[in-house]
């Protein structure tokens, strides 16, 4: 994730007129909007989910916190990198579907119990549908589960 980060504050470098972020799907729990804790921490860096909803972009140290779907969504950014969690998977016949395990917007449509999957996969993969198509200029992508990496390199996707 840090590399991510650093490909942002690069292309900021080369055109800081630029509009950057990293952002994410739900695939982690928003605890620092309660407490002190980090939502996301990789080695010795810690980053926390979108301090705010409106405006986001424009608001202070955004570019060092992690993005939402509600954060972005119309919203165009010259280079973008994104978190693929493990909200995606891959399941035993080898398709990329969403698990609503590692799913964790309270304010999201669906919930881990709802009774339609075809329609909560559905609704997932349109969220990071969204996501990959909101950088103008560049994209970088960090999976973490790496058989979703390997499922989007075998279909020339990376």
């Amino acid at each position: 994730m840090e590399e991510l980060f650093d490909y942002l504050n690069d292309m900021k470098n080369y055109d800081p007129a630029s509009q950057n972020r990293v952002v994410a799907g739900y695939c982690r729990k928003w605890v620092s909007k309660k407490s002190e804790q980090s939502d996301w921490v990789e080695n010795s860096n810690h980053w926390n989910w979108n301090s705010r909803l409106e405006d986001w972009i424009n608001a202070p140290d955004s570019e060092n916190e992690i993005g939402s779907i509600h954060a972005v969504q119309g919203i165009d950014l010259n280079y973008v990198g994104v978190i693929i969690g493990k909200d995606l998977t891959i399941n035993e016949k080898g398709e990329l579907v969403a698990d609503s395990e590692n799913y964790y917007d309270n304010y999201g449509k669906f919930k881990k119990n709802d009774p339609h999957p075809l329609q909560f996969d559905r609704f997932v993969k349109n969220i990071y549908y969204v996501l990959l198509t909101r950088g103008i200029d560049g994209i970088r992508v960090y999976f973490e589960d790496k058989k979703v990496e390997k499922a989007f390199k075998k279909f020339g996707g990376l």
